[in-house]
């Protein structure tokens, strides 16, 4: 009889354990995890191991090796909310949102401009303590801000097919940024080419764009934050605007003046907003974003420091 009690008690307790690590997590009480936790969660994207620079500065991956020193200058770009279900929908900003408090018709994209507004000072703070000195928009001269306002942006394969040219992203954004979507192929060659231009108007050796993929449930009643992305993009260490006699392509390997120095991932798949069955908003906290932000910038360093230390492969 004892031991059939224990069974049962077991067989409660196990239970029990499964619908904890199914329940949903709130973004603030991951403040209550210690920060080897939240690490393992982050990871950089293309992994190290397919990492393979060649010695003459050709092909998608910066020679580090011959830079070393981590960016002194970075102009964080773009700050953003997404989710890849909006392109499949063909829906607007608006419409795809409805339902939650996320857009709001004075403040834009309410979400991201709370995250940003949130954690931008965390950012700044970090990479000083690197040594590095993060620019914004609002810093921007009116000679730059006005480059950054008309910068366009190329991608070698559009991740918006199908789209009509009337729907725009804009309201992704947080309204102190620009929305530049992070392309589909980390390392689109246009994509990074593209933001070359904008660097030197601005002077700065990278530049950083965040992206923050959330999901709003209107059955559940809850707004999470899935994922955040952050890449970095810098000048080729091997040089630029390099002659185009016959050197821009060898083997089939083309030469590119900007390329992507580091691409973090952070997975979260935590709650952020709750609703109630009239749809009102009943609860919102941001609290512990930008701890999320402060450890991915240092995995980012690493991940920079550690890609300084591959030997470039020869042609």
């Amino acid at each position: 009889m004892n031991r059939l009690i224990y069974i049962s008690f077991a067989f409660i307790f196990l239970m029990l354990l499964a619908n904890t690590t199914k329940a949903q997590i709130f973004l603030e009480d991951l403040s209550l995890y210690p920060d080897s936790y939240i690490t393992k969660k982050i990871h950089d994207n293309p992994d190290i191991n397919q990492y393979y620079p060649f010695i003459d500065g050709r092909g998608n991956y910066p020679n580090l090796n011959a830079q070393n020193n981590f960016p002194k200058k970075v102009a964080l770009l773009s700050f953003y909310v997404w989710n890849d279900q909006i392109v499949v929908t063909k829906k607007t900003v608006e419409e795809f949102w409805k339902g939650s408090s996320w857009i709001d018709s004075i403040r834009g994209n309410k979400i991201a401009s709370s995250l940003s507004s949130y954690s931008i000072e965390a950012v700044i703070k970090q990479f000083d303590s690197l040594g590095t000195k993060i620019i914004i928009p609002s810093d921007f001269t009116a000679d730059q801000k006005r480059a950054y306002d008309s910068l366009q942006v190329r991608y070698s394969k559009t991740y918006r097919k199908n789209v009509p040219k009337n729907i725009t992203y804009d309201l992704c954004s947080s309204s102190s940024f620009r929305f530049i979507k992070l392309p589909k192929n980390k390392l689109d060659a246009d994509f990074a080419n593209s933001l070359e231009d904008i660097a030197r108007i601005l002077n700065v050796d990278a530049v950083l764009l965040i992206e923050n993929k959330i999901t709003y449930d209107g059955t559940l009643g809850l707004g999470v934050i899935n994922n955040i992305s952050m890449n970095m993009y810098g000048f080729n260490p091997m040089g630029t605007n390099v002659p185009a006699s016959g050197v821009k392509m060898k083997k089939g390997i083309q030469y590119n003046d900007f390329l992507l120095y580091a691409s973090i991932e952070q997975e979260v798949d935590a709650v952020i907003s709750q609703y109630n069955a009239n749809k009102e908003l009943t609860y919102e906290n941001y609290i512990g974003y930008d701890r999320l932000l402060d450890l991915m910038i240092d995995n980012l360093y690493n991940s920079y420091q550690a890609r300084t230390k591959i030997l470039p492969n020869k042609l």
